[in-house]
């Protein structure tokens, strides 16, 4: 298939070949500031006290377990039912914000195939809790999932501005063509010491200068599976809340993972 470009646009050929020799690439506003407000509103609201991540807000049925100590806290039974109606609503919301058209288009665009959704996940870092000293270490994305093709992608929405002093993410351009790297397991849910992400080798990435990935709201960053990244801790007073959208070509394979439970989401 030759690729259709279209140039002064986010489908030039520039911002494609941005993509695939760096591993990703940002594009601005592409949403409005409005509907990343509601959208961390939302997700505030199913927060636990920590602000620790919630995993697969498109999913009722997870956000109702992640929820359980504050349903359980409510004074009534009406109070219960008012509240897993609205989780009703919020994973309504966040179903379609995973199906949303600009970016599934655009992701269309860059590969060419036809992509389902996996997961949605928001990372808070909210100053004053545990998670804002949350440092991720160097890891693939993909290494959670294992297609032997490297073919998941992460697309990151910033609900707020988001820099290397408010936690922000560092990027290996380039380290997508290394290919699955060997990785040190680690715990990567509401983990105990602070350092999630399955890591791999620094021999494998030292020749690589990371590079500081800043956001602000509405930007939206198309990540390669395989693009080797970390993030810092949030020492400001500003919080990070970033949402994780997971894409994969229909028809590639991929590891559900025991709690995650992974499924194919398709988008039309």
């Amino acid at each position: 298939m030759t690729k259709k470009f279209q140039e002064n646009t986010i489908f030039s050929k520039d911002n494609f070949e941005k993509y695939w020799n760096d591993g990703f690439i940002i594009i601005k506003d592409m949403l409005s500031p409005e509907i990343c407000e509601y959208s961390n509103s939302l997700a505030r609201i199913v927060a636990d006290d920590d602000y620790g991540q919630i995993m697969h807000l498109h999913r009722e049925e997870y956000l109702i377990s992640q929820s359980s100590k504050k349903i359980e806290s409510l004074n009534n039974l009406n109070e219960k039912v008012l509240f897993i109606k609205k989780i009703k609503q919020i994973s309504k919301h966040y179903e379609e914000l995973l199906k949303n058209p600009d970016i599934t288009n655009y992701l269309d665009w860059l590969y060419s195939r036809q992509m389902t959704g996996l997961l949605t996940n928001i990372f808070f870092k909210e100053p004053g809790t545990k998670y804002s000293n949350q440092e991720w270490l160097p890891h693939q994305d993909n290494n959670y999932l294992s297609n032997e093709n490297g073919l998941y992608v992460t697309v990151n929405v910033a609900f707020n501005y988001m820099s290397e002093k408010n936690g922000g993410l560092f990027l290996f351009p380039g380290s997508h063509k290394l290919g699955n790297l060997d990785s040190e397991k680690k715990i990567s849910y509401r983990e105990k010491d602070g350092k999630p992400g399955n890591k791999v080798k620094e021999v494998d990435i030292k020749h690589i200068k990371p590079v500081a990935c800043e956001l602000k709201k509405g930007d939206v960053l198309f990540m390669h599976g395989l693009c080797v990244h970390k993030s810092s801790n949030n020492n400001s007073n500003d919080p990070r809340p970033l949402l994780s959208l997971g894409y994969i070509p229909y028809g590639e394979k991929f590891d559900p993972g025991f709690n995650s439970k992974r499924e194919v989401k398709f988008l039309n």
